[in-house]
Order: C-alpha cells, then structure tokens, then sequence
C-alpha cells in the first residue's frame, strides 16, 4: 500500500483545528514549484514568503514531514490535506503555493482520489542547468547533513563536510537521481499538457528580482507591485572551491565513461 495512504488511515486529528481551517476561503490562485534537489528552492521560497505577495511555498507532501504537518493543517484524507494546506498556506493577497521534489509529489498525488484538483494549479519548473554542479552539491549534503546554512550545524557534521573527498560514484548516482526527477516531472507535464514557467538555478544567480517579478506575472499577481524584501533571506551558499573543482573533474569522467561504453 502507498505509505501516504497508510498515513490517512487513522490520523489524530484536532477537529476543532480542522474545522476552523476548512471555513478558510480557497485562494485565487494557487501553484506548485515543481523542483529537483539543490535548484536554488530554499532560497527561492524564503524570498518569496518575505515579498508577501507570493504566497507562503513550503515541502507540505513529503512523507516524513506530514505527520508534523498534520498538526497545524489537519486532513482526514490525502484530498482533504492538500486541499487544507493551499488555504493555509496563502497571503494576504489570495496567493497560495506548494512545493514539492517529483518524488514527494509522485508519491502523494498517487494516494488521492480526485487528481482533477491538480489542475487547478499552475506549475513553476525550477531546475538547474549544471547538472554536474548539482549533483556534487548532493552528494555532499547528503553525505555531511550539510543541507542549509539557516542552522547550527554540529561539530561532527561540519567535520565531515571538510573531510569529504571526490567520490564518482556517489555523483553519479546522484546525477542519475536528478535526471529520473526531472524526467518524471516533464512526464507529468506533457501527460497532463501542462505548459509550466520554467526557470533555473542560474536564473536565480544571474538576477533574483526578475525571477520574483515573472513568477509574479505568471500567477496572477502586478510584476510592479514586486520588490526585494528589506529582510535578507537566512540561505547562502554553502559551497567552496571543491565544488567547482569537482564538477569539472565529474564532467571529464562522465564523458569519458560514456565514450568508453559507446566504443
């Protein structure tokens, strides 16, 4: 059976909680940034909730969060929940948006019955253009627990980010985990004809201000009214000169081994 359906059997609801959440009108519009591992989505999102026009996108379908999740947002079923969430997770505005990895996404849509409320939303594809550059940035918060720079880290934790080495296999499999989500979520996309605004890590980089004014453009909300928040987001970069190194080096191999498959 499917883990999120598992989840709904016999949740602990607070029913007082739920009733006041379901009075909540729905939002005027409503997203889901589609999204890969290590794209710029933790930054992005926490930019967005601090402009306050942009609806509050937070992971509301992975599995391990839901049992907190549920909590604050009750649902007696998996259509219930998310339908709850979109009505929690709005701005002053009427905005409301989601996000979630293809994995979180597949995992939990395949647990509802009425899949027809997905296509009231509308889709924000955020990738990265440097898969190599991705995939080494994976492969080394998953390996240290390194993921943000929002939290204290432990002593153990920041010792072994430092003491990580160049392990091409470990990319690699990582790689190959980016590639299956991106091509789950381009599935669903073309399935389902779904035209989503596509943006990237890099569009991030190269000017964060425009990225916020064209999601705005795309969800219903004035471009104009958009501006960057007087509060700094609490996410940097985390990265140092191995990145880069190791991407190149990742890069060269890679194609070394499919040249040498292919001959």
């Amino acid at each position: 059976m499917n883990p999120i359906s598992t989840l709904f059997n016999n949740p602990v609801l607070d029913l007082d909680r739920l009733q006041k959440v379901e009075a909540m009108p729905e939002p005027r519009s409503r997203y889901i940034i589609a999204i890969t591992p290590r794209s710029g989505s933790t930054y992005l999102c926490d930019i967005m909730k601090k402009t306050r026009r942009l609806g509050i996108p937070e992971e509301m379908l992975g599995l391990l969060s839901l049992p907190g999740k549920l909590k604050n947002i009750p649902g007696r079923t998996p259509d219930e929940y998310i339908r709850n969430a979109v009505r929690v997770k709005k701005t002053a505005n009427n905005i409301s948006g989601l996000k979630a990895s293809w994995f979180q996404f597949q995992n939990f849509t395949a647990a509802m019955h009425d899949q027809a409320y997905l296509s009231g939303f509308k889709y924000i594809y955020l990738t990265r253009r440097d898969l190599a550059a991705q995939a080494v940035s994976l492969y080394k918060a998953t390996a240290s627990s390194v993921f943000h720079s929002n939290k204290q880290h432990s002593e153990q934790e920041l010792n072994q980010l430092n003491a990580l080495e160049y392990d091409y296999d470990a990319i690699k499999s990582w790689y190959d985990h980016i590639v299956v989500q991106e091509k789950g979520w381009q599935h669903y996309f073309y399935k389902n004809r779904i035209f989503p605004l596509c943006l990237s890590y890099e569009d991030i980089e190269d000017d964060v201000l425009v990225v916020l004014k064209r999601i705005a453009d795309y969800i219903g909300v004035k471009p104009e009214n958009i501006s960057i928040p007087e509060e700094p987001s609490a996410f940097t970069k985390i990265s140092d000169h191995r990145n880069a190194e190791w991407s190149r080096r990742f890069t060269l191999e890679y194609g070394l081994m499919n040249e040498a498959t292919a001959g």
